[in-house]
């Protein structure tokens, strides 16, 4: 089973892969419940689950290396972050994010950078 693919304006959020994960058998808890400050995992049958995606910070991967046996993996960031060709510039708006202040271009209708968009 392969993470699932990111798309733009997409819902982001690790895979947990149910054959690798044996709930961090020899702790009290799966590392990454622990770890997780959003609280993205529970425990369902003795495994870690992603129970709230939603609670998941786009584009952060920080739990994908605490899983003793790579049972966490998130979707590519070649195709979070695209490479922007030249000839594709002309389908992008200048924007200034609403938070720093930063200038950027986007192809998305909200005006927050990719870096302030992560910080949520």
């Amino acid at each position: 089973m392969k993470p699932m693919a990111h798309t733009p304006g997409g819902a982001w959020y690790p895979t947990i892969f149910p054959e690798k994960c044996d709930g961090c058998a020899s702790l009290e808890k799966p590392r990454c419940v622990e770890f997780c400050p959003n609280g993205v995992f529970t425990i369902m049958n003795g495994k870690a689950v992603v129970a709230y995606p939603h609670k998941c910070v786009n584009g952060c991967t920080a739990c994908e290396p605490i899983a003793t046996k790579k049972a966490i993996a998130f979707p590519r960031r070649l195709t979070t972050f695209a490479q922007i060709r030249e000839e594709d510039k002309g389908l992008l708006r200048k924007a200034i994010c609403e938070k720093c202040g930063k200038t950027y271009r986007t192809n998305r209708e909200v005006n927050i950078c990719m870096d302030c968009e992560s910080k949520k």
